[in-house]
This record gives C-alpha cells, sequence and structure tokens, in this order.
C-alpha cells in the first residue's frame, strides 16, 4: 500500500490598516463656553459639532472590516488545513488478474501534483489541502472497507476524493454513512444506499440512477424504443437496481418480456458462464429482442456473444464506464458493437477543452515531466493511460474546491452541503466537462448527456457519440 501525505503551511496575508483622527480645538473664557462671537463679521461658529465631527470620521468608509480567524471547525479541518483522504484503484492487481491491459500512470502523484497546484493559488480560503492516498481492489469490497477504516478512522479527514469503483462499490456509504466524512466520488448506485449516507454525497457523472434515466429518456426522443421487447439483466452485485430499471421501463411504456439476475461474481468466470446459458435460453424463449443491462456489463455482454446474439439484439447498458472499461474476459470485443449508453462529453472532447489544459493538464506536466499526457485515443491498450488519472482526480478535485471554497471559513458538512445546494450549486463549470450543477435531487454534477455507442475499432474498443449532446429532460 502506499500512503501520501502532503503538508504545506498556510500563509496568510495580514492588512494592517491606521485611521487618522482630526479633532479641532477650541478656545473659549468663562463667559463663553459654546460659542466665540468674531468682531469682524458677527459670525457665530458653534464648536458643538467637533464631538459629532469625530464620530463621522469613525465611521468613515476607509474603516476595514477585521479578518475572519480560521479555526478548527470540524473533524480534519484545523485552522491552516484541511485533511482529505483519496481512494485509488489499485491496477497493479488489475493487470495481474488480467482485467485491465494497463493501468492510469502514477495516480498518487497526479493527486498530489494537482493539489500543490490548488494549494498554491490559496487553497481552500486560505486553508491549505493535505492528502493521505490509499490503494484499493474494485474487485474486493472487504478491501475497500479496508481502505475507508484506514482513511477515515487511522487518519482524521474531513472529505473522501474518489470513492469506490466496481464491485468494491459497495463500501462507498462506509464514507459518508459509518464515518460521516464528506465524498466527492464513487458510485451512488441507488435511493437505498443513498439513503445511508449522513452527510453530503457527490461526483461528477450521472448518479447509476440518472444513467438509467437518461438512457431512457435518450432512446424515447431518439425513436430507439420503438416495437423494443426488452429482458433485463444484471450482476448480483447490482441487485438494487434491478426494480429501479423496471420500473423506468414500465413509466415509459416500454415492454418488458423477462428479467434475469446473474449470481456468479465477477472472478469467477465459470460459474458466471453456466447461469448466463441458462439465462439466455429464457431470453430466447420470450421473444425479447432488446437486452436492457444493469450495473457492470461484462458478464452480460460475454453471454450474448456465447449465444450468437450479439449484432441480432438491441443492446442497452446503463453503465457507461463499465461499458468502456469491458477487461479480458472479453477478447473479442466486437461482441459489444452497437451498445447504446447515456454518456457525457468524449474522451477527446475532454481533452480539447483549454478549460481542462490549463486546470489539468498544465499543473500535472509542470511538476511530473515525466507524465504522458496526449490525445487520450493516441494510447495503445498497454501503455499506461496519464490522462485517465487526471481526468478523475482534476474533476473531483474541482468539485469539492467550488462547493468548499463558498462554504466560506467556517468548513462543516453542513455548510459543505448548504453551499452544494446554494447559488454555487446551481450553475458552474468543470474542467472537461462544462455545465454543471448540483441538488437534493442530482447528486451528480454533469448535465450535458447524449446517446453513446460501443465501437471495437475506436482505440482498444470505447464508446463514440451517436447523438449530439442533448437535454434528457426535452
Amino acid at each position: 500500500m502506499t500512503k501520501l501525505r502532503h503538508s504545506v503551511l498556510l500563509r496568510l496575508l495580514i492588512a494592517l490598516f491606521s485611521f487618522a483622527l482630526i479633532a479641532s480645538a477650541c478656545v473659549s473664557t468663562e463667559d463663553e463656553v459654546t460659542d466665540i462671537s468674531l468682531d469682524t463679521d458677527d459670525t457665530t461658529i458653534d464648536d458643538s459639532s467637533s464631538d459629532d465631527t469625530a464620530a463621522d470620521d469613525d465611521t468613515s468608509d476607509d474603516a476595514a472590516e477585521e479578518p475572519v480567524e480560521l479555526t478548527a471547525s470540524w473533524r480534519g479541518v484545523t485552522g491552516d488545513t484541511v485533511y482529505v483522504g483519496v481512494s485509488l484503484l489499485d491496477f497493479e492487481l488489475l493487470v495481474e488478474l488480467g482485467f485491465s491491459p494497463s493501468g492510469w500512470g502514477d495516480q498518487a502523484a497526479v493527486w498530489e501534483a494537482l493539489v500543490d497546484d490548488l494549494n498554491a493559488r490559496g487553497g481552500i480560503n486560505g486553508r491549505m489541502v493535505d492528502i493521505t492516498s490509499e490503494f484499493y481492489s474494485p474487485l474486493d469490497a472487504a478491501d475497500a472497507e479496508r481502505v475507508c477504516a484506514v482513511l477515515h478512522q487511522d487518519n482524521e479527514t474531513f472529505a473522501n476524493l474518489g470513492g469506490f469503483l466496481g464491485p468494491a462499490g459497495s463500501a462507498d456509504p462506509c464514507v459518508p454513512g459509518t464515518n460521516n466524512t464528506v465524498m466527492v466520488g464513487g458510485e451512488i448506485g441507488s435511493a437505498e444506499e443513498l439513503a445511508q449516507a449522513n452527510v453530503a454525497w457527490f461526483h461528477a457523472g450521472a448518479t447509476t440512477e440518472f444513467q438509467t434515466i437518461n438512457l431512457f429518456n435518450l432512446l424515447v426522443q431518439t425513436g430507439q424504443t420503438d416495437g423494443a421487447r426488452v429482458f433485463t439483466m444484471g450482476g448480483a452485485a447490482a441487485a438494487d437496481e434491478e426494480s429501479f430499471v423496471l420500473e423506468q421501463l414500465e413509466t415509459r411504456s416500454i415492454e418488458v418480456v423477462g428479467s434475469a439476475l446473474i449470481e456468479a461474481l465477477d472472478g469467477d468466470t465459470i460459474a458466471q458462464d453456466n447461469e448466463l446459458a441458462v439465462a439466455f435460453e429464457r431470453f430466447n424463449a420470450s421473444g425479447a429482442n432488446t437486452l436492457m443491462v444493469f450495473g457492470t456489463p461484462s458478464a452480460s455482454i460475454r453471454g450474448a456473444g456465447a449465444a450468437g446474439l450479439t449484432g441480432e439484439i438491441a443492446l442497452w447498458s446503463n453503465d457507461s464506464s463499465g461499458l468502456g472499461n469491458l477487461g479480458a474476459t472479453i477478447v473479442d470485443k466486437s461482441i459489444a458493437n452497437g451498445t447504446l449508453a447515456s454518456t457525457g462529453p468524449t474522451d477527446e472532447e475532454v481533452w480539447n477543452d483549454q478549460d481542462f489544459l490549463d486546470r489539468c493538464v498544465a499543473p500535472v506536466q509542470e511538476r511530473i515531466p515525466e507524465a504522458d499526457l496526449r490525445n487520450p485515443l493516441e494510447y495503445a491498450p498497454e501503455e499506461e493511460n496519464w490522462f485517465n488519472s487526471v481526468r478523475q482526480g482534476c474533476q473531483a478535485l474541482s468539485i469539492f474546491e467550488t462547493i468548499a471554497t463558498a462554504a466560506g471559513p467556517d468548513l462543516t458538512p453542513e455548510t459543505f452541503e448548504a453551499a452544494a445546494y446554494g447559488p454555487a450549486g446551481d450553475d458552474f463549470q468543470v474542467p472537461g466537462m462544462g455545465p454543471a450543477s448540483l441538488s437534493p435531487d442530482k447528486r451528480g454534477a454533469r448535465d450535458g448527456v447524449r446517446l453513446s455507442v460501443f465501437d471495437s475499432t475506436a482505440g482498444d474498443g470505447g464508446l463514440v457519440p451517436f447523438t449530439e449532446l442533448l437535454d434528457a429532460f426535452d
């Protein structure tokens, strides 16, 4: 395990203001206490206003506000530092197990570079950000729970950036729930999972529920649901999604002819394939012409390929990240061709965004000259994809910075959440993502969405635009 800790001393600039009080002196005799009569022009000067004049000087526009004193407002927030935990995917393990051909470069160094840049710009309202990072296996929820404890029990931290992905995502509630720690990242898989959170939980892309909602709305808008007879399928790790998917299909009057839940977990390929063979016999018997895959799509698409159905049926997925990273269990990725999912900007659109280049790429390239940062379409499968590391880290940190800054000097989970639901969260920009917003009903920041289609000839296989960026609620 790699554990990094970056600490920077707070530099406060204190402006000193001085006031000059000009007072008038008056000379009087015993008989003339309040005024002096001048024989030259019989003018009377009333010196009773001198005190008022002095008072007016005290309240002049030149008076300066007292600087706000930064104090220890919450666990992980001191007068000069905000402590943050960062959870990182263990790509060494994924490559070793054959689930990924390569990693994301030096993730820990990328995070350190991005935080260094934030601190050089003044941190969060004058407090410096200090990160502690730990690697977790995305295939092992128990390992994710261990990392959650290390980051938020062994260490005093205010927030988690990154969360947990894949099957390890079931450990996400450990952060905002068990440990009452603000989180920007992870995967909000269901309303039940979100209900376990005691403090704010947001992330960059759409939540799982909104990925489903966006997908179905866009499919209806573009006529893809006409004549569809849908069979739903997902793995045990996504079992909580099944009822919501069926509910959303029914709401849109999309015909459902069957469903299946694969109990064998990823990693037990033989058991999965045996279950999939039975499930696709049911699929054929149901008269379905469309497979709606919820949760990680690799197994279900592999089963469709084994049944000879890919290219013959429509495929929909509510997990765009899983679809874009099918893993080594699918040797011939062409079996996933044509699968539709809801996504945001493409990798190339992110890379070409000037805000992303300025706020994300430049700070990392400056601090890590050896970082291989380039158009993501240029990476070969076996090359370390530094772009993914920079995008994930920069976007999560940008969202956290926006909200925490708007929360003001008294940084607590309550002020953080209030800021997210206030003006700061109504309309803000995220590098490489563009317009973003947050609300109690919308925990994923991204606003622009589109239908994308899987194409095995795109790079090492990935999603390419099927429509322009659209409003899923038009």
